[in-house]
């Protein structure tokens, strides 16, 4: 591949995302041809009515559905297809190239912890080895990527 094409090949590509839940009524498609490219640097915000699917094609991306749910469709993270990946794999791409903040991030992060001991409790957890040091400017590192000042690891999330 050549370097213009790595530039512009999207670091998340969807297509035709499809999440259906099994009901004693039959299947119920929650999230129905949902197709989208992010390339490197964007972000993206889904807005939306409460129970529009939202967090279902959220749950969709990071396979974290319930048992019973089915997933179709195809998610590419730099290429790589993430619809059938063994739970290890799953897990070790959740927990190093891929995250999720639900609706309400207020709710989910503590008020009274700075976002670095967020940043460095969550690496941590998924990966001991790594020091506060280290996590810290992984922190610092995910925030730049997302266009949020770095220095912002030293703050509150209030």
């Amino acid at each position: 591949m050549s370097g213009a094409e790595s530039e512009t090949r999207p670091v998340l590509r969807v297509r035709d995302l499809q999440v259906a839940y099994g009901t004693v009524r039959g299947s119920l498609a929650a999230v129905d041809g949902v197709s989208f490219d992010l390339a490197p640097g964007e972000s993206l915000g889904l807005v939306g009515e409460s129970g529009c699917g939202k967090s279902t094609l959220g749950r969709g991306l990071m396979q974290l559905l319930p048992d019973g749910a089915a997933v179709g469709g195809s998610v590419e993270l730099d290429g790589r297809q993430l619809i059938g990946l063994s739970r290890g794999e799953l897990r070790r791409v959740r927990s190093e190239e891929l995250a999720l903040v639900f609706q309400e991030p207020m709710s989910r992060l503590n008020p009274l912890m700075k976002i670095s001991s967020h940043f460095s409790e969550t690496i941590r957890t998924h990966r001991p080895e790594i020091d506060k040091d280290e996590a810290r400017q992984m922190g610092r590192e995910a925030l730049r990527q997302m266009g949020i000042p770095p220095t912002r690891v030293n703050d509150y999330p209030h």
